[in-house]
């Protein structure tokens, strides 16, 4: 946990529990407007904006508040266990990412940790890259559920110009889809012995020193699903270059919805924003 995103009784008092008066002249405690995460400072200006915000939206769950850092720029944001205890899932699932004003949408799996916290990966490494978020910018998480779906408005201070829709101007912008629909080639798709490998029509004929080579190389952590692919000249073209999953993979592996998702190397430091497209 870094120490941007964990509890302090200093963050928690600044936004503890009002003790109000009602119309009977009894006290009650109404529920803070919003929780700052540790060595998350606001400006006179940005507390403006945010008791704005708050006026505006008036929300049913505070919002969480924390300062982009190093650790949260790199891949990985930590929610600080008092408030994922008390506002968020308390078992792993998948959650909606999105923007105040914007029809994009990001997937990703909230992870519990073991003291409590929770923590944002993949997906919000990608929401970072394509709204080019940077370190030091304010962050406001407006939390909601229905049905037991759980959707986090990202709000920012600072850096409000960065969550403009504008696609960053690099290599790593999101612009390579991946899609989920049946070619002739996924249509013959088969699955390894074990349940979670599966081939394409192309890598179903490579030999099993090929294939052994491959899973040495990759260093694949056990229970992982796996999907194995020779690319061919459509993979790699310079334009409408589409990677499609087999069905059966999809349905068991892949989020039903389109999102952007996040590909890595191994021991390589880049990472792709990419559109995977549910059909």
């Amino acid at each position: 946990m870094t120490p941007v995103d964990s509890p302090s009784p200093r963050s928690e008092g600044v936004t503890s529990p009002e003790v109000t008066m009602n119309s009977a002249g009894l006290r009650e405690i109404t529920e803070p407007h919003y929780v700052l995460a540790t060595g998350c400072n606001l400006t006179t200006a940005q507390k403006a904006e945010v008791d704005a915000l708050v006026k505006k939206v008036r929300p049913v769950i505070p919002f969480y508040i924390t300062a982009m850092n190093k650790t949260s720029m790199s891949g990985s944001l930590v929610i600080c266990k008092d408030y994922a205890a008390k506002y968020l899932p308390h078992e792993e699932q998948f959650i909606t990412l999105c923007h105040p004003h914007k029809s994009n949408i990001w997937v990703d799996n909230l992870k519990v940790i073991t003291d409590g916290s929770c923590m944002l990966s993949v997906g919000w490494s990608c929401f970072v890259l394509h709204n080019e978020l940077r370190e030091s910018d304010i962050c406001l998480f407006e939390v909601s559920k229905n049905d037991g779906e759980v959707t986090m408005v990202v709000h920012s201070l600072e850096g409000g110009h960065h969550l403009q829709g504008k696609e960053p101007e690099s290599q790593n912008k999101c612009s390579y889809p991946v899609k989920v629909e049946v070619t002739e080639e996924e249509e013959s798709d088969k699955e390894h012995a074990e349940s979670s490998y599966y081939y394409s029509r192309y890598a179903y004929d490579l030999t099993g020193e090929e294939q052994e080579e491959i899973f040495r190389s990759a260093l694949i952590q056990q229970g992982n699903p796996v999907y194995v692919a020779v690319l061919q000249e459509n993979h790699v073209s310079s334009r409408n270059n589409l990677l499609t999953f087999p069905r059966e993979f999809a349905a068991k592996h892949l989020a039903e919805r389109s999102h952007d998702i996040l590909l890595l190397r191994p021991n390589r430091r880049e990472k792709w924003c990419v559109r995977y497209y549910y059909h």
